[in-house]
């Protein structure tokens, strides 16, 4: 055995092939299972339901409200959602209004490529980087974000047209993706996510009068196939796993407790409540983020922990303590890292995904969580940072109505800067101006884990000032659907931060989409943060692997009562670069450069004025880059560059003055 483990360069190597040797040989069983057993299956599935003893209602499981508690507005903006898919009208990765003569769950709406039905769901090349086909939009609107709006419309008006086409199209749906037969089975996440929203749903319109033993017997045999998938197509990894893992964690949580008086059904709720909480003890950093270092992968991670948490409490299953302590703590994190205006900066990936997502809310604010925070925890300090009691609260906190919301004291302490060292996250904060520094690197394992959610965007920052966005990040745009963008815009050069010789600090490769060469690591060397000032000193290796190796140190120092930001970026090392440092400005912001050393920014009535300081010559331009705030959204923007060619070592200022 020694000998054969020799034979690998690392154990680790020797652990991922047995892994992938377990992994084929099961798929193998799933060929068998799907091919050869479909029919006995089938009709295992629905004498399972058929001789169950006593089957869970879910709007037992669920306990949800007779009547939910919106305000007019907020009601008022998911009914006219709800109008929009009684006209199947769709809003989906950035597709814009699009109406749909016929729905076809096998399409991408967007490219108009079609991915056959009636294929095993193992057999599809999912994801096609050579043509703009996008896998993710039939699988999103599969996910039925769409059913909540239209259930919440039912459940308030009572009016049966909005119960009437989520039942009509729970039944296309089954009737057009038998499982393990679609595009719509090859993402065990996805599987969890729709069957989460389709219990929700369901639960919203149980008092429909047209639904019937007949249909809902057909929907619970769906649900119970849901569940076998999930249980036997969980996305676990052999070392370290991620959001992916979780989502199917709830799904099959959400099965659990639906199927408890069923052998099957026990397994998955206790193996599901086992693992979750193993999961939330090993992705959640003790910050409160998750190690994939992403903010809005971060947002999601948090729906999938808290919604089945909830929903096990609700049932009478014992939360450990340190799991309520670690999710208050995602709370905290969220209401340090959010900006002044309630929205969250968008640093790594970005592809608008959700769990279960109730409201019409705003893609990148999330305040409606620190109001379900408050709720949850009774704390001041995040109803004051929140939106007020809302559809969130109603639902999943309805042990805490309006009324009970209300008397929560806020706590509207001033939030202070703060730096989340195992995230390697840095809030630069007086009032309304803030700035977060990113020296996060490529997640908590890098060394082993497959994948990443992180950019190659060390050093980089986003600022507000007075409330306003000033420098932003580029986002992510795309992924599958267009390979070179997904390239451009996890490049250095689309972030605030500066290139050498036109590289990245990592070696991109648009064939790996998810992963790439871990040639930068991130180090801190100072964090200072008091009542006057901030300051902080970090650097980056990506660019020790050139012929003339270079080391990036920036410094960035932020005076509170003069208000105005510094930043000193040395570029150490030897021989001649190209060096150029990006400033990427939001979408409706643009700037005057007045000479060679200073730069005027000016938005409504406010002006800042930004100023270099170098020895060398430098060269200002203003270059028309692009941003994404929404996934399959990209907004033309301002780019700021200054370019200098010189001889390492190099040092360059930036100061930024509110005027």
């Amino acid at each position: 055995m020694i000998k054969i483990i020799t034979y690998f360069k690392t154990f680790d190597s020797f652990i991922k092939l047995l892994f992938i040797i377990k992994r084929r040989i099961y798929v193998t069983y799933l060929r068998y299972t799907g091919k050869v057993l479909k029919n006995f299956r089938e009709k295992k599935f629905e004498n399972k339901i058929d001789n169950s003893l006593k089957l869970q209602e879910i709007k037992d499981i669920l306990s949800l409200s007779i009547n939910l508690d919106l305000n007019d507005n907020e009601f008022n903006s998911i009914k006219k959602k709800a109008e929009l898919i009684l006209m199947n009208t769709y809003n989906l990765l950035g597709s814009g209004n699009k109406k749909l003569e016929i729905i076809d769950w096998h399409t991408d709406f967007k490219s108009g490529y079609r991915w056959n039905p009636g294929i095993f769901y193992l057999n599809y090349v999912q994801e096609k980087i050579d043509s703009n086909a996008d896998v993710k939009v039939p699988r999103e609107l599969s996910r039925c974000h769409h059913f909540l709006q239209c259930g919440i419309a039912f459940n308030i008006t009572k009016d049966n047209k909005y119960a009437e086409i989520i039942l009509k199209q729970l039944n296309s749906w089954i009737d057009n993706n038998p499982i393990m037969y679609s595009i719509n089975w090859g993402c065990t996440m996805d599987v969890s996510i729709r069957v989460v929203n389709w219990i929700w749903a369901i639960s919203l319109i149980e008092n429909y009068k047209d639904f019937d033993k007949k249909i809902k017997h057909k929907i619970y045999v769906n649900l119970y196939k849901h569940g076998w998938f999930i249980y036997n197509n969980l996305e676990k990894n052999e070392f370290c796993n991620h959001n992916h893992y979780l989502a199917d964690l709830a799904g099959q949580i959400h099965l659990g407790l639906l199927f408890k008086n069923t052998q099957e059904g026990e397994k998955w709720l206790n193996v599901g409540m086992s693992e979750l909480f193993k999961e939330i003890r090993w992705q959640i950093l003790p910050s409160g983020m998750s190690y994939e270092r992403s903010t809005h992968y971060n947002r999601l991670v948090l729906e999938l922990i808290l919604t089945p948490i909830l929903l096990l409490k609700r049932n009478g299953y014992e939360i450990p303590q340190d799991i309520w302590c670690r999710l208050e703590k995602m709370f905290e994190f969220l209401m340090y890292t959010l900006k002044p205006n309630g929205e969250s900066p968008i640093i790594g990936d970005q592809d608008n995904g959700r769990l279960l997502p109730f409201g019409n809310d705003e893609l990148n604010n999330f305040e409606y969580l620190l109001s379900v925070g408050a709720a949850l925890y009774k704390r001041g300090d995040f109803k004051a940072h929140g939106n007020g009691y809302n559809v969130y609260c109603s639902l999943l906190c309805p042990e805490c109505s309006r009324e009970e919301f209300d008397n929560i004291k806020i706590n509207s302490i001033k939030l202070k800067s703060k730096g989340f060292i195992d995230v390697g996250f840095y809030v630069m904060r007086n009032n309304k101006d803030y700035l977060l520094f990113n020296v996060s690197g490529k997640g908590l394992y890098p060394e082993i884990a497959s994948t990443t959610h992180t950019h190659s965007d060390l050093l980089s920052f986003e600022l507000c000032i007075n409330g306003k966005t000033v420098l932003t990040d580029s986002g992510s745009y795309i992924y599958t659907g267009d390979a070179e963008q997904r390239m451009l815009f996890r490049s250095t050069a689309m972030h605030n931060t500066i290139t050498v010789d036109s590289l990245s600090q990592n070696e991109l490769n648009k064939e790996n989409l998810w992963d790439f060469e871990r040639n930068a690591l991130p180090k801190v060397l100072l964090w200072e943060s008091n009542d006057e000032y901030d300051k902080i000193i970090a650097s980056h290796n990506g660019y020790e692997r050139l012929l003339k190796p270079i080391i990036h140190r920036r410094t960035v120092f932020f005076n509170k009562i003069k208000t105005f930001w510094e930043i000193t970026d040395e570029m150490l090392g030897s021989g001649n670069h190209l060096f150029e440092l990006n400033y990427i400005f939001d979408n409706d912001i643009d700037f005057e450069i007045i000479d060679e050393n200073l730069v005027k920014v000016k938005w409504d009535e406010e002006n800042t004025i930004i100023s270099f300081i170098s020895e060398k010559k430098l060269e200002l331009s203003k270059v028309i880059s692009f941003i994404s705030k929404s996934y399959g959204v990209k907004q033309e923007c301002k780019k700021l560059l200054v370019t200098v060619k010189t001889t390492a070592p190099f040092t360059i200022k930036t100061v930024i003055n509110k005027k």
